[in-house]
């Protein structure tokens, strides 16, 4: 199979009545600065975000307003998560802040990083977390106790992702074998493999000549991607650790990739989005129109959300390659969305805007769901 790209750079219209349809619902302006992270609770309640102006935000989904202002970092907010009770902070004044979703009251404050912290990710009442000083760390997550520190990368430690053994699926973490993983991506141009039952790395990915920005892994836990800023996706065996497929047509940093079914999806600095077939490593479909870098994507029910530093998101056929919405009222970069019945943007421009996501799909969209298996 050869590489392809699609024609459709332009978004339909049809059906909009007034000219320049923005399919805005509500635009909420409460941070002093910009948006830089945002995740919705596991009941899908509540949307957390997480600013330059050193406080997160907690937002009613239901009633489209905030509910709660997180206060208490020193330092500008990088990551959240959430569970459907807490919310979890992490800054660049070193710690992770714990926080309850019905209160918005801090419950706990994690210590132990010695530098900004990057990334936080909650599984199983457990929390992974990455951060500057070259390190990554696994905490309780009620009490707040570090029970493991992954030390082995020579730069900051970025991306993480949590691959459950087949026997538990993620129901729980074993702390006593190494059948649960931890991945991480560094600027160190590796990835590394962890085990739950001591500090030391199971395995480097080596191969990126440049940072690891990304990563993912399939729905059966056995192959593992990592994107970079030297524009290339790599494939690997996570049970072998051996290298797989090097997936080369990007211009720029690999920003966002996606794993669905036997397809990746990922968007890029070079303003454009991919679609690619695992198994061979070719690429099927670029999705065009964005001026600047993609640096939000969710791909879901045969649709891919994107959102760029040109202000705007956008919504694509994931099968056609069509463009078939766009959103404009974002002042400046789009640094997260999210898609729950109704698309929510997060920007540098201090604005969580909620957006209709309706009538976005035709027949063609079902043919595809039943093709590829998406749920």
């Amino acid at each position: 199979m050869g590489s392809g790209s699609s024609k459709g750079s332009g978004c339909t219209k049809k059906g909009d009545k007034k000219k320049d349809k923005t399919f805005l619902i509500k635009s909420l302006e409460h941070h002093e600065g910009g948006i830089n992270a945002m995740c919705i609770s596991s009941d899908g309640k509540t949307i957390v975000t997480g600013s330059e102006d050193k406080t997160g935000r907690l937002w009613d989904t239901r009633t489209e307003d905030t509910i709660g202002e997180l206060q208490g970092h020193v330092g500008y907010i990088n990551g959240v998560c959430a569970s459907d009770k807490y919310a979890f902070t992490c800054a660049s004044d070193k710690t992770i802040r714990k926080w309850s979703l019905e209160t918005g009251r801090c419950i706990k404050v994690f210590k132990g990083h010695a530098s900004t912290v990057h990334r936080v990710l909650y599984v199983c009442d457990f929390l992974f977390s990455t951060s500057y000083d070259k390190t990554a760390k696994l905490w309780q997550a009620d009490t707040g106790e570090c029970v493991r520190t992954f030390k082995g990368h020579k730069r900051g430690v970025y991306p993480l992702i949590f691959v459950p053994s087949e026997i538990n699926r993620g129901t729980y973490i074993d702390l006593d074998n190494n059948d649960d993983i931890l991945v991480t991506g560094s600027a160190d141009n590796t990835a590394k493999a962890w085990g739950m039952n001591s500090n030391e790395c199971m395995n480097t990915f080596k191969g990126h000549e440049g940072a690891i920005l990304c990563l993912a892994v399939d729905g059966k836990g056995r192959l593992l991607f990592t994107g970079s800023s030297d524009s290339t996706i790599r494939s690997w065996d996570l049970h072998t650790y051996s290298p797989l497929k090097s997936f080369k047509g990007h211009s720029a940093s690999v920003i966002c990739i996606q794993v669905v079914n036997k397809l990746m999806y990922s968007s890029s600095a070079d303003h454009t989005a991919k679609c690619w077939v695992v198994e061979f490593g070719d690429c099927t479909r670029t999705y065009r129109g964005h001026k600047h870098c993609i640096g939000a994507m969710v791909v879901q029910d045969g649709l891919m959300f994107t959102g760029s530093g040109d202000g705007t998101a956008k919504v694509f056929d994931a099968k056609s390659g069509t463009c078939k919405r766009t959103y404009k009222g974002h002042e400046s970069a789009i640094n997260c969305l999210a898609s729950k019945g109704k698309l929510y943007t997060a920007s540098y421009d201090r604005t969580l805007r909620i957006w209709d996501a309706t009538k976005l799909r035709d027949d063609e969209d079902d043919v595809y769901t039943k093709e590829n298996g998406v749920k």
